[in-house]
């Protein structure tokens, strides 16, 4: 029997809007084997009820060095298997992953989140006060990307004045790879890499002398050094606060900016929202499910020949479970194309399922209805400067991300 060949990822307009391509893919069948531009083969897992079993089933792993060997040329940058890769909770699987993630639990608490609620008020608060000097702005430059990296660099501790230095390195590790010496990713990584393992030693020279910070970067070091038994080495340490750093800052982003974009692109659900505050809350579940910021999980290899919808993966392919066609399944969503900001039944998977569930979901979700609501709230005549069409996304893959989002502030005079 004659092999087919794979389906190229990618058609035309794919990167300004996905969701034609992905109802074609998940029309035809729940996995499909595609080819990116690259010329990497990967499984994409496209309907919800697959990619909700693909989300925690465990012979799908994230184990990064796994991973690193298995993509051999494909690999770059910091995914380069001749590097140690990052141990975190995204490149782990259980038995090490649940040990990972009962230390970080111990020291991301939920009393922290909710501990930093008025520092996100007051740090949204400051960049509105700065845009209502304008008369227009790019909201993903003033708006969109300083909130979250400032509350990131809030709850590990990091000075403010290194937020900018923070923002430009996250920024990298998202950039197409060069296959150069000079990797913008790899640089990135290395710096970003380097610049916590020395805050870890200033963090735990002041807890020895007697500091009482309550930033999350001290308490996972008092986790680190005071646990019993099995504990974080020190490469684990660091690695896990470059995880959260990046989780915590790329995806809010998103979150905010495709938010933000997708209100001012549906009149009739922003002044839905505008004469009633109070659905913020399922307003935010709705912007995640309907154009979220992650397009993909995280890149899975197979352990074993896997059975799933009318397809068997084989062992030792690669699979991407396709966030964004899941959560537009119309089995599970009714009318899944439209946005409804008062969608009760919603239980989508942009923030995960099983053990890999999104830690920082609660603070992404608290950050996005501070933000949202607090811009909407100050500028009641708030619209796209540009047609919807012509607003710029970024052509990159796992992410579902905005270039710039171009707004006025006001009503023309």
């Amino acid at each position: 029997m004659t092999k087919t060949s794979p389906e190229p990822l990618y058609s035309p307009g794919y990167f300004h809007n996905p969701y034609p391509r992905l109802t074609q893919l998940r029309e035809t069948g729940p996995v499909h084997r595609v080819v990116r531009p690259d010329g990497l083969e990967v499984w994409l897992v496209t309907r919800y009820d697959e990619a909700r079993a693909a989300l925690s089933d465990d012979r799908l792993s994230m184990d990064g060095r796994r991973i690193q060997q298995a993509l051999g040329a494909f690999a770059y940058g910091f995914l380069d298997p001749e590097n140690d890769p990052p141990h975190t909770l995204l490149s782990s699987d259980p038995p090490d992953h649940t040990r990972l993630r009962r230390f970080v639990n111990r020291a991301f608490t939920s009393r922290r989140v909710s501990g930093l609620r008025p520092r996100v008020q007051a740090i949204v608060d400051r960049l509105l006060d700065g845009l209502a000097e304008q008369d227009s702005a790019d909201l993903i430059e003033t708006f969109a990307a300083p909130v979250p990296i400032e509350v990131i660099c809030e709850l590990l501790g990091v000075p403010v004045e290194e937020c900018e230095s923070f923002k430009r390195w996250t920024a990298a590790l998202f950039l197409q790879p060069t296959r150069t010496d000079k990797d913008p990713a790899t640089e990135a990584m290395r710096s970003l890499t380097e610049y916590l393992t020395g805050l870890v030693a200033l963090k735990r020279t002041a807890r020895d002398a007697g500091a009482q910070d309550d930033d999350l970067v001290t308490a996972l070091i008092a986790v680190r050094d005071d646990g019993d038994g099995d504990q974080l080495s020190e490469h684990e340490l660091v690695s896990m606060i470059v995880q959260l750093l990046i989780a915590g800052h790329e995806t809010t982003v998103n979150g905010i900016g495709n938010g933000v974009f997708n209100l001012l692109s549906h009149p009739d659900q922003l002044a839905a929202l505008r004469r009633e505050p109070a659905l913020l809350s399922t307003a935010v579940d709705e912007l995640l499910r309907y154009d979220g910021p992650l397009e993909t999980a995280i890149l899975r290899i197979a352990v074993e020949d896997l059975p799933l919808g009318d397809r068997v993966i084989p062992a030792g392919a690669f699979v991407k479970i396709v966030l964004a066609s899941a959560n537009r399944d119309p089995v599970h969503f009714s009318d899944p194309d439209s946005l409804r900001l008062d969608r009760k039944e919603n239980r989508h998977v942009q923030l995960g399922h099983g053990i890999h569930n999104c830690l920082g979901s609660h603070l992404a979700r608290t950050e996005m209805e501070i933000a949202i609501g607090s811009l909407l709230a100050r500028f009641p005549d708030l619209a796209l400067a540009v047609p919807a069409e012509k607003v710029p996304w970024r052509e990159i893959m796992i992410m579902r991300s905005l270039a710039e989002l171009p707004v006025t502030l006001r009503a023309s005079a």
